[in-house]
């Protein structure tokens, strides 16, 4: 049974899986998981004031727009529909385990994020020379933060390392890495399927039948297959072939 929308008001449609089909194409793929499916409305309204009586009353309202946006996290993501959705090509590439001893950093820079050039590093030590000459061991979580998946450091602002020269020793495991190369930030045309079997309730299915996405953050991705989780927004179209009630999205009562 087809459910309609009061298209006023924001859903949360909790956690499920997700599916993507891109205009050209006939059938849903499965594109992740997520914990939270959010799908927010809002109007443009025309109001009419009547002015017969000394309290302004609201006697006439036209609806111009409805925007409709989309905001979800997935989780498990296929990384094939997820290149073939934005455009883009990946690698896969393999990553042997090993050290670095002394990787220097010149003149690092407060607010800033340097890459160490590997990705899953662990035991990381950073050090430096100060006033004096003598080596110091930087402070982690004050001097500065490491992104151990990205491999990653950012220099603390006013830390101890701020504006110095530095060296990094730090591992590296063995990982097969996932590189996206020409990663757009906008999808083409789509239609999202979000599937939910809650505990409690009945199944359900949700279809989005146009939609644009758009990735949230920083989507140079460098090892998906172990940073599994990335954000999107989206804006819903109207879809002019559904009939009323439906045109943004569809929702169908599953049997348990």
């Amino acid at each position: 049974m087809a459910v309609n929308r009061d298209f006023t008001k924001n859903y949360n449609l909790g956690g499920g899986e997700l599916f993507l089909k891109l205009k050209e194409e006939s059938n849903f793929r499965y594109f992740g998981a997520t914990n939270e499916f959010k799908v927010n409305f809002s109007q443009d309204k025309l109001e009419h004031e009547s002015s017969e009586t000394n309290v302004l009353v609201t006697d006439l309202e036209v609806v111009k727009k409805v925007t409709a946006e989309v905001s979800f996290t997935t989780e498990d993501l296929n990384k094939e529909v997820l290149a073939l959705a934005f455009g883009g090509e990946y690698n896969d590439s393999t990553q042997s385990s090993g050290s670095v001893t002394d990787q220097e950093f010149d003149n690092v820079q407060g607010g800033l994020v340097y890459e160490l050039g590997k990705v899953k590093v662990s035991n990381v030590v950073v050090t430096y020379e100060d006033d004096d000459g003598n080596e110091q061991t930087a402070e982690e979580n004050k001097d500065y933060s490491v992104n151990y998946n990205f491999g990653t450091i950012e220099i603390a602002k006013g830390g101890a390392i701020d504006g110095k020269d530095i060296k990094v020793d730090y591992n590296y495991a063995e990982i097969v890495v996932t590189e996206f190369k020409s990663l757009n930030k906008l999808t083409k045309e789509m239609s999202l399927r979000f599937m939910t079997d809650p505990q409690i309730g009945q199944p359900k299915q949700t279809t989005i039948h146009r939609i644009i996405l758009s990735l949230e953050g920083d989507y140079s991705l460098k090892d998906l297959n172990n940073l599994v989780k990335l954000s999107f927004k989206g804006k819903i179209l109207k879809d002019d072939t559904k009939e009323d009630g439906k045109q943004f999205l569809e929702t169908i009562m599953l049997a348990s």
